[in-house]
C-alpha cells in the first residue's frame, strides 16, 4: 500500500538536531502511513551512518557527495516521494502536535482547491514567540514581518520549516529553484504558486494554516552557510535574491517597476526589515543590487523558466550494502 504522505527532510551536519525531529515524526498518529525521506548534503558529522544504524528500515536515506543546497535536496525528495502529499520539514524543527500531519491531510482532502497547508511555527515550546503564523510579502518582495507573526488568514506562502503540499502542485510549478542556495527558496516557491493560481482564479486560496497544531523551529546555527542572527549577512544575501524572486513570479514588467521604485522606498524597506539601514546598505538595496540584476537579466529570464524539478541530479539512495 502506498503511503499517505512522504516526509522530506534535507540536512547538512545536523545529526544532533535530527533525532528529536524524527522522533516527533514517528510519534504522529498516522506514523504507519508515512514515508520518511532524508536527503543528506555531504554531512561530515556521521549523519548517514547514524541514520542507517538508528532508523534502519524506517527512513529512506539519500546522500549527495557534495553540498547541493536545500533546493536540490528537496527536489530530489519530491522525485523520490511515492505519496500524493509531500511534507517538508527543516532539520532543526520539531512537530509539537502528534496529530499535525493527520490534520493537515484531512484539510487538504476537504479542500481540493488548496495547494498546501501548514501549522503555526514557534521559536519556543511555550508558544509565546511566533516564528511564522502565515507568510505575507509586500509587492516589492519583502517579508511583512508584523503580519507574518500576527496573522494566519489567506497566507501568500508557507515556510518549508513545516508545510504539507500536494505533489501534483509541486510538479506543476517545477519544484524549487536551486539558484536560492542559502535561503528564501520557500518564499519563491510560494509566490510562484500563489500568483499562478490568482491569475487563473482571483478568488482562489492556495494556502491555508491549520489551527490547533503547532511546530517548533529552534533555528540551529549548525548546518548553515551564514549566521541567521546576523543582520548584515542576512541582508546582503536576501537583497541579492529578492529582485530575482520578483522577476520569477512577477515577470519583467513587475521587476522593472520594483527596481524603479527602490530609491523611493528605503524607509518602507527599513520598516520591513525592522532595522535601521546604514548608508552603504541603502546604496546596495536601492542602486547596486538592482543594477547587477539588470545586467544579468537575459540569463535570469531563461533560468526562471527551467523545470528545476526535472533537472535535479538525484543523490544515491543509501542501503545497508551501499554505505
Amino acid at each position: 500500500m502506498l503511503p499517505s504522505c512522504s516526509i522530506v527532510i534535507v540536512t547538512w551536519n545536523r545529526r544532533k538536531e535530527l533525532e528529536p525531529l524524527l522522533e516527533s515524526v514517528f510519534a504522529q498518529t498516522i506514523a504507519d502511513r508515512l514515508e520518511v525521506i532524508v536527503v543528506d548534503n555531504a554531512s561530515t558529522d556521521g549523519t548517514v551512518a547514524w541514520l542507517r544504524e538508528a532508523y534502519a528500515g524506517r527512513v529512506r536515506v539519500f546522500a549527495y557527495a557534495e553540498n547541493r543546497g536545500a533546493c536540490d535536496g528537496r527536489n530530489a525528495g519530491i522525485r523520490a516521494a511515492s505519496a500524493p502529499y509531500v511534507c517538508f520539514l527543516d532539520s532543526d524543527a520539531e512537530i509539537l502536535s502528534p496529530d499535525a500531519i493527520e490534520r493537515c491531510l484531512e484539510h487538504l482532502d476537504a479542500n481540493p482547491g488548496t495547494d498546501a497547508v501548514a501549522a503555526p511555527i514557534w521559536f519556543d515550546r511555550a508558544k509565546t514567540n511566533p516564528f511564522l503564523l502565515g507568510g505575507y510579502v509586500t509587492p516589492d518582495g519583502h517579508y511583512h514581518g508584523i503580519s507574518c507573526r500576527s496573522r494566519d488568514d489567506e497566507p501568500m506562502l508557507l515556510s518549508t520549516c513545516f508545510a504539507v503540499w500536494r505533489k501534483a502542485t509541486l510538479k506543476e510549478v517545477r519544484g524549487f529553484d536551486p539558484w536560492y542556495f542559502w535561503g528564501i527558496e520557500d518564499m519563491d516557491l510560494g509566490l510562484r504558486t500563489y500568483h499562478r493560481r490568482k491569475r487563473h482564479d482571483p478568488g482562489a486560496q492556495p494556502f491555508r494554516i491549520v489551527r490547533g497544531v503547532d511546530v517548533l523551529h529552534e533555528m540551529s546555527t549548525a548546518g548553515r552557510h551564514h549566521d541567521p542572527r546576523s543582520f548584515e549577512q542576512t541582508f546582503v544575501r536576501y537583497e541579492r535574491q529578492r529582485l530575482y524572486m520578483v522577476l520569477s513570479y512577477g515577470g519583467l514588467g513587475q521587476f522593472l517597476r520594483v527596481a524603479a521604485r527602490g530609491p523611493f522606498r528605503i524607509r518602507r524597506m527599513a520598516d520591513a526589515w525592522e532595522h535601521v539601514l546604514t548608508r552603504r546598505q541603502r546604496w546596495q538595496a536601492a542602486v547596486w543590487f538592482p543594477l547587477l540584476r539588470l545586467l544579468a537579466l537575459p540569463k535570469n529570464l531563461l533560468d526562471v523558466r527551467r523545470n528545476h524539478l526535472a533537472r535535479t541530479t538525484m543523490p544515491v539512495e543509501v542501503t545497508d550494502q551501499s554505505a
